[in-house]
């Protein structure tokens, strides 16, 4: 990325950024983000279709980030804990950080491109685990091939993993990072987390 791109792509983060987290993302508009970010309405449409969009694009290269340990992790972590111990806290770490721009993007739930981009990510991971660890997924069904078998296991995990943060987000007390990470491992079938059983 040339220079004076990465300068836009940084003003364009913090505008839809901090627009985010002082209103509804359904209420902000291309020319509000534009103004914000000290660029014309040609420029954003370089970069996003929609406001949605660019907040999702942008809350999505972070949890690229958190997310590529996951393409290391062993089947099994040797210890009580989880292998997805250190990775579902960046996760939820991340969505505290960005509380209240994940607050006004629900309505009930997130909406569209943020949830999409969570639950992409999400899956993404966890299909990278899956794929890596294949010795760790029950077996298929009759009638269901492997590719298949695997994709329903992500999208189950994945889909679940989300609607819980959603859940965290709605309860507003988003201080015990630690207790919430715990709480969706616990709901978490036990062939995914890779504890040692004693």
């Amino acid at each position: 990325m040339d220079p004076r791109q990465a300068r836009t792509r940084s003003a364009l983060r913090a505008a839809i950024y901090g627009l985010a987290a002082a209103q509804p993302i359904a209420d902000v508009s291309v020319a509000q983000v534009a103004r914000a970010a000290g660029i014309t309405r040609d420029t954003f449409y370089r970069h996003a279709t929609t406001p949605e969009h660019l907040l999702a694009d942008f809350l999505g290269e972070e949890i690229d980030a958190l997310m590529a340990p996951i393409a290391t992790l062993p089947a099994t972590s040797g210890t009580e804990l989880s292998v997805f111990d250190e990775p579902e806290r960046a996760l939820l770490r991340h969505v505290a950080r960005h509380a209240q721009i994940y607050l006004n993007s629900m309505a009930p739930r997130l909406t569209g491109p943020v949830r999409d981009t969570l639950v992409d990510r999400v899956e993404a991971g966890l299909l990278t685990h899956l794929e890596r660890h294949p010795e760790i997924a029950p077996p298929a069904q009759p009638g269901i091939g492997p590719e298949r078998h695997r994709r329903i296991l992500v999208a189950y995990a994945g889909g679940g993993t989300v609607s819980a943060i959603e859940e965290w987000l709605r309860s507003g007390d988003l201080a015990d990072v630690d207790a919430a990470a715990r709480t969706i491992i616990a709901a978490s079938p036990d062939w995914w987390l890779g504890r040692s059983r004693s």
